[in-house]
Order: structure tokens, then sequence, then C-alpha cells
């Protein structure tokens, strides 16, 4: 998963291609959101039109950060509010 990323320093920002395709992402697969949290310090939903989504990139990923360290975007506070 880690291939293609850079490596090393801070404030580094890596955009995955579209996480659909792969079946431990549709599944809610703990090891595909696992894999993913690996990638990050923090986790950001912005994607109000996935949201309902039980997907590993919804679901998984921001359970594995915890309170604190996941949240919504701008663009999804302002869906919400």
């Amino acid at each position: 998963m880690k291939r293609g990323l850079p490596k090393g320093g801070e404030r580094k920002i890596a955009l995955l291609e579209n996480l659909r395709f792969n079946a431990g992402e549709t599944e809610n697969d703990p090891a595909f959101s696992a894999a993913l949290a690996e990638l990050g310090d923090l986790y950001v939903n912005d994607a109000f039109g996935s949201a309902h989504r039980a997907h590993a990139s919804v679901v998984g990923v921001p359970m594995l950060f915890g309170k604190g360290k996941a949240g919504a975007g701008f663009l999804m506070a302002k869906e919400l509010e």
C-alpha cells in the first residue's frame, strides 16, 4: 500500500486512487482499513456523497484513528448545517 508514497519529512499529502475498486474497501475489511490508517496521522472526510457507505475508508479507518484524530472537512460540515 505504501508503494509510490512520499518518504520522510512532515506535512506530506498523498492522494489515493478510487478505493472502491478494491474488495477490501466495499467489504469494510479490517485489514484494509488498518493498511489505509497506517498511511496517515489524521483522517478528514469531505466526501458527503459517499458518507452513507459502510466502506473501509468511511467507517473502518476513522474508527481506528478515534476521537480527536478523525473528523469532517469543511464541505462536509457545510452540508450538515
